[in-house]
């Protein structure tokens, strides 16, 4: 059986090299990390999981909850991009049910209690929402997929987050119908308050008025709104039809909507309808839809919460390190002032350029129109 001294022995490097590399890679050179990774493949050397879990006192655990119904008709794809990017990183997904954001709080007051979990992924994010203010509260670590609507600072650092720029996505389907002869652009919404919905709707918005394809005072007639449901789309469209039959396409926020509205339309109509999700229903009735990124996403929330843990459990050990220092222990400064630099720089490597801090990422989405 291939031990960690193996492993280091192959790499050239210490025990305790390989061990940082396996729990603590941020403080461990690139160039190191490279040669134990390679000795690792090289010698099909397996880290004991449970052993690592109580080294580094981390359950290597991220949930995420299931409602009844999705929330999303993308959470089937977005759960799986999740598991495997976590999997990559040898961490474990674990579901829980939740029926309410109040019975969301009592799941992560259990998952706590047992210390199940090291972190969380928070979906279906709301204006208000209860979940953010508990988790902070309780110093957890957590990133929303979606941005945390109604908060006073939008990057706000306790509270990262990863979302699709649908308002961007929407102004490019605007624009693609604008560019395709389309002059009576409509809009299908959900009603009451939505920061997605709102978001989106403000593409559509400003890439009419930006193209003069409509005045400020006709946008309310060009809009009409329904729940997330198919009937509720069909009500729309209709709706929409009759206070101006000279529409010729229709902009919906979802595809559930422009399911509704595409059934709803008359036979031998000539008005396009598209959606956002890109769907099954998208795929089999072939309307233009708005693809989510959401490979990037995943990838982008697991670096964020590898990237917190990292920063929760160096507090710890210099929180450690300045105590031992107190009671005559050597040597702390100079591995503290290390640690700090190689952080910096692998931390600088990961950023990207829809994110100014590293902890809100806006993702650009891509329309499909074929």
């Amino acid at each position: 059986m291939v031990s960690i001294k193996d492993v280091a022995r192959r790499a050239g490097v210490s025990p305790q090299t390989v061990s940082n590399c396996l729990n603590n890679p941020a403080i461990v050179k690139p160039t190191t990390r490279d040669l134990v990774t390679a000795a690792i493949a090289e010698l099909g050397y397996t880290p004991n999981a449970s052993a690592r879990r109580l080294r580094t006192q981390r359950s290597n655990t991220i949930a995420i909850g299931i409602a009844p119904v999705a929330y999303s008709r993308i959470y089937d794809r977005l759960l799986h991009a999740l598991v495997t990017e976590a999997e990559a990183h040898s961490i474990r997904v674990m579901l829980y049910k939740t029926d309410s954001k109040q019975d969301e709080i009592r799941q992560f007051d259990a998952l706590i209690r047992g210390g199940d979990v090291d972190s969380f992924v928070l979906t279906d994010t709301s204006h208000d929402d209860p979940r953010i203010p508990w988790l902070i509260e309780h110093r957890q670590t957590f990133v929303l997929f979606g941005r945390p609507w109604g908060l006073p600072d939008m990057h706000d650092p306790q509270v990262p987050w990863v979302d699709v720029d649908g308002r961007r996505g929407i102004a490019d389907m605007t624009r693609h119908l604008i560019l395709h002869g389309r002059k009576r652009i409509g809009f299908i919404g959900w009603p009451g308050i939505s920061g997605t919905g709102h978001d989106r709707w403000l593409g559509w918005r400003d890439t009419l008025l930006a193209a003069r394809m409509a005045r400020p005072d006709e946008l309310e007639g060009l809009c009409a709104y329904g729940e997330d449901r198919i009937g509720e789309g069909m009500t729309a469209c209709m709706t929409l039809l009759d206070q101006r039959p000279d529409v010729d396409a229709i902009v919906c926020v979802s595809d559930t909507l422009a399911t509704g509205a595409m059934m709803a339309l008359p036979p031998e109509c000539d008005v396009v309808v598209t959606g956002f999700d890109n769907t099954a229903s998208a795929q089999s009735l072939e309307f233009p839809t708005v693809d989510q990124p959401l490979t990037e996403s995943a990838r982008q929330i697991v670096r964020i919460i590898l990237e917190r843990l990292d920063a929760r459990d160096g507090a710890r050990a210099a929180e450690a390190g300045g105590a031992a220092g107190a009671n005559g222990t050597a040597g702390t400064t100079g591995t503290a002032e290390t640690k700090e630099t190689e952080e910096t720089e692998e931390t600088a490597t990961r950023r990207t350029p829809e994110s100014r801090d590293g902890l809100h990422v806006l993702l650009p989405p891509r329309i499909v129109v074929d």
